[in-house]
C-alpha cells in the first residue's frame, strides 16, 4: 500500500505543473487587430501589411526595426507570417474613398517562430511574451488645483499605446483605500515611500508616475524628499494642511470610490514628468507636447524602451552563452519537472540538460541566446526561481523573493529511505545523466560557497537558485 501510495503521488505530481506565484504577464504580442470593409482575401493582405510593422515593434520593442532593410523587404509579403484569422461583426464604421460602409473586426495572428527568425535573422531584438506589469499613478495641475483621476481619453491614449507596444498596465482604484493612503499631494510631491506602500496591494513589477500640467502655469516641481522619521516643524504642519485641503476640496469620496469634477478646458503645450519605478532603479524623463495625449504616448514609448533593453534577447557575434544553475529546494518528482519543463519554456533558453541530481537539488546547462544578466533578469520577473544570494548581478524586483540563508535539500517531506529510493527510480527513468560515471569531467553539486561574492554561473561557481513551491 505505501508503494502504491508514493506511485500514485508521483504520477499525479508529473501532471500538475501549476504555478503559485504572481509575477509578470503573458501577452498576446503575435496579434493584431483592424477594420476591414469585406472579407476578400486582398483586403485581408493589405491589412497584414498594415499591421505588420505594429507586430514587429511589439515582439522586438523598438520601434527602429521598421527601418530595418529586411523588414522592410518583408512586410510587402507580411500575409506570408499569418497562421490564422478570425472575422468578427462590430458596430464601427469605415470610410474608404469619401463612403461610409459598416465595418468588420478582423485579427490577424501571426506566426511567432517566423516572426522570431526574420528578427533573429535580422538581428534585430526579441523581446518575451512575459512582460512586466505596470501600474500607473496620474496626477495633474490644472486652475482648480490637483486631482487624482485624469480625464477618461487620457486613459485610453495610455491603454492604445501600451497595448501597440506590449506592456501591460493598470490604474489604481481610487478607492477609499487608496485615498486613505495616498493624496494628489502626496503623488504630485513623489513622496516614493508612500507610492510604494500604496501599490502593494496591486501586485505590480513596476510602477509609473506621471505628473502633468498645462505649460501656462508654471515648471512642474522637482521631486520633494520626505523624510518620515523627521518631525514637522508647526509650518511644515500648518503648509501640509492646507494643501491636504486644496485636495480634498477638488475631489471628494462617494460609495469609497474618489469622484472628481471635470477638469476645466486647458491650452497647451502640456508638460510631464515620470518617474519608472523598477526594482531599486528610478528612471525619470519628461516631455512637453501640444496636446495632452501626446504625453502619455510618449510616456508608454519610454518605458517600453527601458524594459525592452532590460528584457530583451539581444543577438551577439559571441553565439550561445552556457549557463550553469543549481536549483535547491525540490522536494518530489512533480516539482522536479516543474523546474526543468519551466527553464527549458524560458525563450532565451535553447537548450537546457539536466547534469545531475541528487539529495541537494539539480544541477542543469543551460544554453541560452543572453548573458547571466539577463537571465537573472528574467528569473526575477518570473518570480518560480529566488536567488539563494542577494549579492547578485540585477536588482531583484519589488515583492520578489530572495532565499537569504535557506537551506538547500530535498529531504524536507518525511519521506523514508523507501520513498526516497521510488523518488530515485523515477528521476533515474528520466535517463539523467550520472556525472560521476562520465568519461570526461562534469559539473558537481557543491555545497554553498559563501567566500565567493557573487556566483558566475560557471561549472565551478554556478548560480545558485531556490524552487518556489
Amino acid at each position: 500500500m505505501r508503494f502504491l501510495h508514493l506511485r500514485l503521488l508521483v504520477s499525479s505530481l508529473i501532471v500538475v505543473l501549476a504555478s503559485t506565484a504572481s509575477a509578470g504577464q503573458k501577452v498576446d504580442i503575435y496579434r493584431a487587430d483592424t477594420l476591414v470593409k469585406t472579407q476578400s482575401e486582398s483586403e485581408r493582405n493589405a491589412a497584414a501589411r498594415a499591421t505588420f510593422g505594429e507586430v514587429i515593434v511589439r515582439v522586438s520593442g523598438q520601434r527602429s526595426a521598421l527601418d530595418h532593410p529586411a523588414i522592410k523587404a518583408a512586410q510587402p509579403s507580411a500575409q506570408n507570417y499569418l497562421f490564422g484569422f478570425t472575422y468578427k461583426s462590430s458596430p464601427e464604421k469605415i470610410t474608404v474613398d469619401g463612403k461610409t460602409f459598416p465595418a468588420l473586426s478582423l485579427q490577424l495572428n501571426y506566426e511567432p517562430q517566423a516572426i522570431e527568425k526574420l528578427l533573429r535573422d535580422s538581428q534585430l531584438p526579441l523581446w518575451p511574451v512575459i512582460r512586466p506589469k505596470v501600474l500607473v499613478w496620474l496626477v495633474a495641475k490644472d486652475s482648480t488645483g490637483l486631482r487624482l483621476v485624469p480625464e477618461a481619453t487620457d486613459l485610453q491614449a495610455m491603454q492604445l499605446q501600451a497595448q501597440y507596444s506590449g506592456l501591460p498596465v493598470s490604474f489604481p482604484k481610487l478607492d477609499l483605500e487608496d485615498s486613505l493612503s495616498l493624496t494628489a499631494d502626496d503623488l504630485w510631491a513623489l513622496d516614493i515611500e508612500k507610492i510604494k506602500t500604496a501599490s502593494l496591494r496591486y501586485k505590480a513589477d513596476a510602477i509609473l508616475i506621471g505628473r502633468y500640467t498645462p505649460y501656462s502655469l508654471g515648471p512642474i516641481p522637482p521631486a520633494v524628499v520626505v523624510d518620515s522619521l523627521a518631525a514637522e516643524t508647526p509650518a511644515e504642519a500648518t503648509a501640509a494642511s492646507s494643501l491636504s485641503s486644496s485636495s480634498a476640496a477638488s475631489s471628494m469620496a462617494v460609495d469609497g470610490v474618489i469622484d472628481a469634477a471635470p477638469a476645466p478646458a486647458n491650452q497647451g503645450p502640456w508638460l510631464g514628468d515620470w518617474q519608472l519605478l523598477h526594482a531599486s532603479s528610478d528612471q525619470a524623463f519628461a516631455d512637453e507636447t501640444p496636446e495632452v495625449k501626446g504625453l502619455f504616448t510618449a510616456a508608454i514609448d519610454h518605458a517600453a524602451d527601458y524594459f525592452a533593453n532590460h528584457y530583451a534577447i539581444v543577438p551577439t557575434n559571441q553565439g550561445p552563452q552556457t549557463i550553469v544553475l543549481r536549483v535547491g529546494g525540490i522536494t518530489g518528482f512533480g516539482q522536479f519537472k516543474q523546474a526543468q519543463a519551466y527553464l527549458d519554456e524560458l525563450a532565451m533558453v535553447q537548450r537546457m540538460e539536466v547534469v545531475k541530481v541528487d539529495a541537494e537539488g539539480m544541477l542543469v546547462r543551460l544554453t541560452t541566446d543572453g548573458d547571466v544578466k539577463l537571465l537573472m533578469s528574467t528569473l526575477a520577473l518570473g518570480r518560480r526561481l529566488a536567488p539563494l544570494q542577494s549579492d547578485t548581478l540585477v536588482d531583484t524586483p519589488a515583492g520578489a523573493v530572495v532565499a537569504d540563508q535557506v537551506p538547500v535539500v530535498v529531504n524536507d517531506t518525511g519521506l523514508d529511505a523507501e520513498a526516497l529510493a521510488e523518488l530515485d527510480q523515477a528521476l533515474a527513468n528520466e535517463q539523467i545523466p550520472d556525472a560521476t560515471a562520465a568519461s570526461s569531467p562534469q559539473p558537481q553539486l557543491a555545497s554553498p560557497q559563501p567566500q565567493l561574492p557573487l556566483n558566475t554561473g560557471t561549472a565551478e561557481n554556478p548560480l545558485i537558485y531556490v524552487w518556489q513551491k
